[in-house]
């Protein structure tokens, strides 16, 4: 909801509220009302003091069961990867990447951080030319920060009528951090290694779509790099989520499907490091609001 429906709404209530009461201390000279008449009121001022809180706040865990696909390169030696889960789950010490992600919001602004991390191994992959196999492996962080905007926030009638129920579009627009420790061990040569970090600006949306009284539809998306660092990045992440109340607080079991992309190369020959790669797979987690 935009800040002037938001005033508006607040304005209709403050008078619905102002209403009754003053009915209220008009009875009360000419005859004292019993005791739970004059309790009603506050009761009902509580409730609309709660709903209008404009302050939001959430956190979610993931784990990501990531696989990889693409070009990596180091000191001029580029490996074509392709591996799903399984594969990675077969080779790694490391079978998923750790991921949380924190959000907060007022009125319709709000603000995000995003971060995660991830240690692969991947076997036997076409190295030069296809001529011998190579192993891969790396350390990889990830950060993504931004501003967002809330462009929708209304009722859905499948919405329910408990609070965060409301169907929510937010634009956002910020950066995406990347940091890479790449190291190839070719069958029949020397390891080659080399690390990058760069950063990149992203653009995006999300939405949030209530499916009745405990399911959610979450979808978001972005877009960046514009050759700034990469020539090109982009993500994508959509998953159901069941509602439950956890020690109190509001919360959702989430699975899903994530997707991320690079278009990113800088140096030449034994400064060479090649990152053009669709880093995917499936998410699990355990978000938090209040």
């Amino acid at each position: 909801m935009n800040r002037t429906n938001w005033v508006r709404a607040s304005l209709v209530v403050f008078a619905a509220s102002i209403g009754p009461c003053a009915a209220a201390l008009a009875q009360v000279e000419a005859d004292p009302p019993p005791a739970v008449t004059t309790e009603a009121a506050p009761d009902e001022l509580d409730v609309g003091a709660t709903d209008a809180d404009p302050w939001r706040f959430e956190f979610t865990a993931w784990a990501w069961l990531l696989g990889v696909d693409g070009d990596v390169g180091a000191r001029g030696t580029v490996v074509e990867t392709s591996a799903s889960f399984v594969d990675v789950l077969e080779a790694s010490d490391s079978v998923f990447a750790l991921s949380g992600r924190l959000e907060g919001g007022y009125g319709p602004f709000g603000a995000f951080v995003d971060g995660l991390y991830a240690d692969i191994e991947i076997e036997d992959q076409t190295g030069p030319v296809g001529l011998s196999s190579v192993d891969v492996e790396f350390q990889q962080e990830i950060l993504d920060f931004g501003l967002m905007y809330r462009v929708i926030d209304q009722p859905t009638p499948r919405g329910g009528a408990a609070q965060g129920r409301n169907w929510t579009v937010d634009l956002f627009g910020g950066g995406r951090y990347v940091g890479i420790d790449l190291e190839l061990r070719p069958a029949l040569a020397e390891a080659r290694s080399r690390d990058r970090d760069w950063l990149d600006p992203i653009v995006g949306v999300k939405t949030v779509v209530p499916l009745g009284e405990r399911w959610r539809f979450i979808l978001s998306g972005d877009v960046g790099g514009f050759g700034a660092e990469s020539d090109f990045t982009s993500s994508a992440t959509a998953v159901i989520g069941y509602d439950f109340r956890l020690f109190g607080a509001d919360a959702s079991a989430l699975a899903g499907y994530r997707a991320i992309t690079w278009d990113y190369s800088d140096g030449t020959g034994t400064d060479e490091f090649t990152w053009d790669v669709v880093q995917h797979g499936i998410l699990l987690g355990l978000e938090l609001r209040w």
